[in-house]
């Protein structure tokens, strides 16, 4: 399905119904990430996962995109399909959105899923690092970030062909001016740790064990600073936990919402 939104056309996934879930893919992935729980949720709840501008089928815009744009395109979609308030889970740079979409719309949440993202800032080497690569992604295209990638989503003990071959295919369809857009709002973002004790929502903070992208010390900082959240960690599992071992996650995210 596609709408228009804040002047770009977004791409995304409308499935089931009941309370709303919208799942939030990292970077620099698309909806499709999501696969392994939409057909499971579906059942049970009206499960949404667009693709974030300039990301999988969505339109790009030119320049930085701020998680908190990110988080308006996600307000203006729940608006238009009149699905709010909802349960948000985000993974990676959709967990910086949905800490955004929590500061910005709390009013909108009813539940808040963490998977494999941070509340810090990038340091000043990680940005400066994040801008080379948008350098670089404008001259020789978004392959250089796939290249990069791939290989660090899935746990280095996961020898599975074919899901890493699904995971690139999740990559491929970004648009180098999406990507590049992604590179430098990640950059520019602003630390959420300060303001995590204000989240007022049941929350639920999922790892993977062998994440090397994003380490499992981070999600406990995460769930340190929101008041009452749980902390799962997910053996055998890298930075594409949800998609790696979507059985295990599915259990912990089902008993959550329960």
């Amino acid at each position: 399905m596609r709408v228009r939104l804040n002047g770009i056309e977004i791409a995304y996934t409308d499935e089931g119904q009941g309370p709303a879930l919208l799942l939030v893919h990292g970077f620099p992935l698309s909806r499709g990430a999501w696969s392994r729980q939409v057909e499971v949720f579906k059942k049970n709840y009206r499960v949404i996962a667009p693709d974030l501008r300039g990301l999988g089928e969505s339109e790009a815009t030119v320049g930085a995109v701020a998680m908190s744009r990110f988080a308006e395109d996600l307000h203006a979609l729940i608006q238009r399909l009149d699905a709010g308030p909802v349960i948000l889970a985000g993974h990676s740079m959709g967990g910086y959105v949905a800490l955004a979409f929590a500061k910005a719309y709390p009013q909108m949440l009813q539940k808040l899923v963490l998977v494999g993202t941070r509340a810090g800032a990038d340091t000043p080497e990680t940005a400066a690092a994040r801008r080379a690569t948008a350098e670089k992604v404008r001259v020789e295209g978004a392959s250089v970030v796939v290249e990069a990638m791939a290989p660090k989503m899935l746990a280095a003990s996961n020898k599975d062909e074919n899901m890493a071959a699904a995971v690139r295919n999740l990559m491929s369809p970004s648009k180098p001016e999406g990507v590049i857009g992604a590179l430098l709002g990640m950059a520019e973002r602003p630390d959420a740790q300060a303001w995590l004790g204000e989240i007022r929502v049941p929350t639920l903070v999922i790892t993977g064990a062998d994440d090397t992208l994003i380490p499992p010390s981070e999600s406990e900082v995460l769930a340190k600073g929101i008041p009452g959240a749980q902390l799962k960690l997910i053996p055998k599992a890298g930075h594409l936990v949800a998609f790696e071992q979507a059985e295990v996650f599915n259990d912990f995210l089902l008993a959550f919402l329960a």
